[in-house]
């Protein structure tokens, strides 16, 4: 497989108008000179990518508007896209300004093979919102996993993160992958139909296709936090720009990050408000688990993005390890020498 196949009212007592005030007055600090005149570099439509289904803070201001009055741009574009190929793809054609919360691992390829685009930001953690499920009969341990996925049929992404975090694990767990027959899935409700009718032992995918594979009778083949504390992997999602557009247009790009910032902490501050806002932007009937009960995501803040943990190394260590794997399992044809060279922290820094 060839990564060919490869995302306003002030003194309010309203929770949610109060936030974006606040939102407004941080992205105004942010990028206001000192004699309190905002930038000139605005843009009258901002076009950001983002995947249906996955719900995230920001989406409290999609449908009304607030979240491009707090980032300050007359409106903004939001264009749902498949996977995070194709929202590197819709940046390389000039399509897509911003990618919100693009996979990790699409975002390094693309880079690597000279596209111009940066990330600037970490969007959201998600250890537990994305697995492969393998069927629930099969009676799967981690001390039978060799023997018993031994020639399964195994739908997933591919080139992506799930795609690496199935790799990683088979090998984790002992499990010869040359025997593996590995299938390129076309999205994440295929997936599940085809778990879901039996059509193959194990499905690999992220949000709401796990819940329907798990209520197909499916198991995860390790938990989030194994595969997060266990196998080394960290799954989240970046913020990326295209170079033309973080170069001509700065000012946007530091209050993108502070308003979804702003919009992390209002989501977090008032969640059962929030949540059914967010799902109706999303296209979902409710948010699930990604953002109620025991939550698959988590989000960042500013500080903690700055942090070694995070942009500071973390990331660029990340990436580097992540296509060095996929070199040596002849994926790919070749790897940077340094992935802190495609992370620019300048936007969060101001944001901050």
């Amino acid at each position: 497989m060839v990564f060919g196949l490869i995302a306003a009212a002030c003194g309010s007592d309203d929770p949610v108008s109060n936030a974006v005030d606040d939102a407004e007055e941080a992205v105004e600090d942010a990028v206001d000179g000192d004699d309190g005149d905002a930038m000139d570099d605005s843009v009258d439509v901002l076009n950001v990518a983002y995947f249906s289904g996955w719900p995230l803070p920001p989406q409290i201001g999609q449908e009304d508007g607030s979240f491009a009055e707090a980032v300050g741009v007359g409106e903004i574009n939001w264009i749902p896209l498949p996977d995070g190929g194709a929202m590197a793809d819709a940046m390389i054609a000039g399509d897509v300004d911003i990618s919100y919360s693009i996979g990790l691992t699409p975002f390094a390829v693309k880079a690597t093979n000279g596209a111009p685009i940066k990330m600037v930001g970490i969007a959201v953690a998600y250890d537990d919102a994305d697995n492969c499920i393998v069927q629930g009969d099969l009676g799967l341990t981690r001390d039978n996993a060799a023997e018993v996925l031994n020639g399964a049929q195994i739908l997933t992404p591919i080139g992506n993160v799930t795609h690496y975090k199935l790799l990683k694990t088979m090998d984790f767990l002992g499990v010869d992958t040359s025997t593996l027959e590995i299938l390129p899935a076309e999205s994440g409700d295929a997936t599940a139909a085809a778990f879901s009718g039996g059509q193959v032992q194990v499905g690999c995918a992220f949000g709401g296709a796990l819940v329907t594979m798990t209520d197909a009778g499916g198991v995860p083949i390790l938990t989030g936090a194994e595969t997060s504390n266990e196998v080394g992997i960290k799954t989240y999602d970046v913020t990326a720009v295209t170079d033309d557009f973080a170069a001509a247009h700065p000012g946007v790009v530091t209050q993108f990050l502070a308003a979804n910032e702003e919009f992390n902490q209002m989501w977090a501050a008032d969640p059962d408000g929030t949540n059914p806002t967010i799902a109706t932007a999303a296209g979902m009937e409710e948010v699930g688990n990604f953002l109620s009960g025991p939550t698959w995501f988590t989000f960042p803040t500013v500080a903690e993005q700055l942090s070694d943990d995070w942009l500071g190394s973390s990331v660029a260590e990340v990436m580097l390890e992540q296509l060095n794997f996929f070199l040596e399992q002849g994926q790919i044809d070749a790897v940077a020498d340094d992935y802190g060279q495609f992370i620019d922290t300048s936007y969060l820094e101001a944001a901050q």
